[in-house]
């Protein structure tokens, strides 16, 4: 049964799970402020209803979602910034506590990068400034790490501030290196999840320094949950899931 989310974080029962909150929290922030005038309950019916859709093995439920939603006037970039993401924490949630087998997650993933892929075009395009004027970034996603969905939306989020943002999603460990070796590259981002050896990240990193020993290099992902010093476990100059954040950290490091 869906759950019923309210207005208010004080109706939340104290044990709330992490999903309900993070729930709360877009609806009571960016959401909110961008569709005041609809209902936050209807807010939530398209998390609930493109959960359920993504387990489908069936294209056309996430178009007709897709659709359903542009009518009810939500934007596709809001769909990619703020629903995606959302949902796909649901799901990894429910695999976690054993409610969603690995494969039903797996088709789920796929899906919501299709959904994504079907936005229209100007979720990632330039908004503020022309593309590129802001400086080059990479985002890395190494061989055989089971998670995409999250650097694709970074790419996109970056590009419509007027980045260059080079994505390399499944990269090889041996091609790290020429990858980031641009003289023009501000900073290299690293995606990364709980379940990854810190051995692992510690070598990746080393790559990357390897191709461009100036540039920053910093690490996202919900490995940052870690009771552990990420930066100073896998050598990188920054750990943040804040975007802007992380231009910012980019763009002071490379000025003169």
């Amino acid at each position: 049964m869906p759950q019923d989310y309210t207005d208010h974080a004080a109706t939340l029962p104290s044990d709330a799970g992490g999903v309900a909150r993070q729930v709360l929290s877009v609806l009571s922030s960016e959401l909110r402020r961008i569709y005041p005038d609809m209902p936050p309950r209807m807010l939530v019916k398209y998390l609930d209803q493109m959960q359920a859709a993504m387990t489908q093995a069936n294209p056309k439920v996430i178009k007709e979602l897709l659709n359903t939603m542009r009518r009810a006037g939500i934007r596709d970039t809001d769909v990619a910034d703020f629903y995606i993401p959302v949902v796909a924490r649901r799901l990894g949630e429910r695999w976690v506590d054993d409610s969603l087998e690995f494969t039903e997650v797996s088709v789920a993933m796929a899906n919501l990068q299709t959904m994504l892929h079907a936005l229209d075009a100007s979720w990632c395009m330039p908004e503020r400034a022309p593309f590129g004027t802001m400086g080059e970034i990479c985002i890395i996603v190494p061989d055989g790490v089971q998670h995409s969905i999250g650097a694709s939306i970074l790419s996109g989020q970056m590009r419509r501030a007027g980045y260059d943002v080079r994505l390399a999603n499944g990269i090889k460990l041996d091609d790290i290196a020429a990858f980031v070796s641009s003289p023009a590259t501000m900073g290299v981002m690293l995606s990364a999840s709980l379940w990854e050896p810190l051995d692992f990240l510690r070598v990746v990193v080393k790559k990357v320094r390897q191709g461009n020993p100036w540039v920053p290099v910093l690490v996202g992902g919900n490995i940052l949950e870690r009771d552990v010093d990420v930066c100073a476990s896998i050598g990188t100059d920054l750990a943040t899931n804040d975007w802007q954040t992380a231009l910012e950290f980019c763009a002071d490091r490379v000025q003169p």
